[in-house]
């Protein structure tokens, strides 16, 4: 197996989210990482104050290099966009640097709670359903999901929104769907999945921790990146990683972390605890 994986995200100086929680992750499961940033922070965003550098052109020339060196890669993972242009960016990056088995997660960072994140409008929506159309598969939250869709975000989403959701999302081109944060029992989420059009939809119920930290969504859509490339079974892998999650945010409420700053995953990958094997 080509164990290179090319990791599409942001890099933020300080923070347990995207780059910084997916390239030690991918090293703990042997995989070898070459990170493009798509935008250089101070900060993740939870911290007022946080500085910000564009890569657009850095994006372009690396691109180009990595052309040059004929470089291939077994997986490709995107995340956060700084703007639609980064979209053609990583289109081309899976037009010229993926092989036949190379498998492409997206993970289309840009909206939650309902809302669009502040730097983005409908241009990011438009952009990304060209993106997502690439994609193996996807691993949207809700609200993602339903702006992708073109559905407005609802609380009391019963199967046959998810089933219109996730039908439009395979028109678009996706081919697996695994969607995160979706409404289910009261205080509690489902994690929904879709393995191909027309297929009966799967749900998972996921166990509930009434609180907030940043990056969960990094470390799931990285760990089952990593699972799928290890051939774990998808409903095996979705629980493992939910599991996962909730684990470390127990463990690091327990010892007081701010949850701005994303869980304490140099605690979990030391110890080895909770299903990071």
């Amino acid at each position: 197996m080509n164990n290179k994986v090319l990791a599409i995200n942001d890099l933020s100086g300080f923070g347990n989210t995207s780059l910084m929680a997916l390239i030690p992750l991918l090293y703990k499961y042997g995989l070898e990482v070459c990170a493009l940033p798509s935008s250089l922070l101070s900060s993740n965003t939870c911290f007022p104050g946080y500085q910000l550098l564009a890569t657009d052109v850095f994006m372009k020339d690396c691109l180009k290099h990595w052309q040059e060196l004929g470089m291939e890669f077994g997986a490709i993972y995107s995340g956060f966009l700084g703007n639609p242009q980064q979209v053609d960016t990583v289109l081309e990056a899976i037009e010229t640097l993926a092989i036949t088995e190379t498998l492409v997660l997206i993970d289309p960072v840009m909206a939650d709670n309902g809302e669009l994140y502040p730097c983005y409008d409908e241009h990011m929506i438009l952009a990304m359903r060209r993106l997502i159309a690439k994609a193996d598969i996807i691993t949207p939250n809700f609200t993602e999901a339903c702006f992708l869709a073109g559905i407005d975000p609802r609380d009391d989403a019963g199967e046959e929104c998810f089933n219109t959701i996730c039908n439009k999302l395979h028109d678009l081109g996706a081919c697996e769907l695994i969607i995160t944060g979706a409404p289910g029992v009261k205080d509690g989420c489902n994690i929904i999945y879709s393995a191909s059009p027309n297929t009966q939809l799967q749900s998972y119920a996921c166990q509930y921790i009434p609180c907030f930290f940043t990056g969960t969504g990094d470390i799931f859509s990285t760990l089952m990146l990593v699972y799928m490339l290890k051939g774990i079974p998808r409903p095996e892998a979705i629980t493992k990683a939910a599991d996962f999650i909730y684990n470390a945010i127990n463990h690091s409420l327990a010892k007081g972390r701010d949850g701005r700053a994303g869980v304490l995953l140099q605690d979990i990958l030391q110890t080895g605890e909770y299903g990071c094997q």
